[in-house]
């Protein structure tokens, strides 16, 4: 035996060991992957199914309102807005809010929002005098990371946060809230609630 005997034989070996010890990692990264957690399996019945089409009624607080009688792509219609409370439904003109991911950093035009709603869209509304800037921020990062979903500030909101689709309304404190994620899992581009649901978002 020479005296870089070992060292030949650890590099003969070093090339399958570093492999398998690879696959074993990139099998472990895959299953993780694979695998939901808690979270996304509790989220899952949130879904809307032919069978069960508006999952929100049973998340505790989700107020299912009466549709407003509405016009459609009048100019100038508006729907009615209370000062404390985002519209659900109601009157609007052809404009249309971006709700694929939009994070307006000012109030947008309730006809607009609602339009949008029609689509399928859920609005996110915050009172800025209420929900403290870095909650804004990290809840913006939430809403540009999604699909069906647009927020804007709402002063006057009575409470720090407020979520509207058609027709329903959930008003909580936070959005760390679990009822938030799961209102957004069962109304975001849920087509059996909605007038349009082919209509889609215009793009953020």
């Amino acid at each position: 035996m020479t005296a870089d005997e070992p060292a030949g034989r650890w590099s003969r070996w070093s090339g399958p060991l570093v492999l398998i010890v690879a696959a074993m990692s990139f099998g472990s990264v895959a299953v993780g992957t694979l695998l939901p957690s808690a979270a996304e399996r509790d989220l899952a019945a949130f879904r809307p199914t032919e069978q069960r089409p508006d999952p929100s009624t049973t998340i505790p607080g989700v107020a299912v309102e009466p549709v407003a009688p509405h016009e459609h792509d009048v100019t100038g219609a508006q729907p009615v807005a209370e000062p404390c409370r985002p519209p659900t439904s109601g009157s609007h003109g052809p404009a249309v809010a971006r709700c694929d991911g939009a994070a307006y950093p000012a109030p947008v035009p309730p006809a607009e929002a609602v339009h949008a709603l029609e689509h399928g869209a859920v609005w996110v509304t915050y009172n800025p005098a209420l929900l403290p800037p870095d909650v804004v921020q990290q809840l913006g990062a939430r809403v540009a990371d999604g699909n069906d979903l647009l927020m804007s500030p709402f002063p006057g909101l009575a409470a720090p946060l407020s979520v509207q689709s058609w027709g329903h309304r959930l008003v909580m404190d936070t959005p760390a809230d679990p009822r938030f994620e799961q209102f957004v899992v069962a109304l975001s581009g849920n087509t059996f609630v909605v007038p349009e649901p082919d209509a889609g978002c215009p793009p953020a």
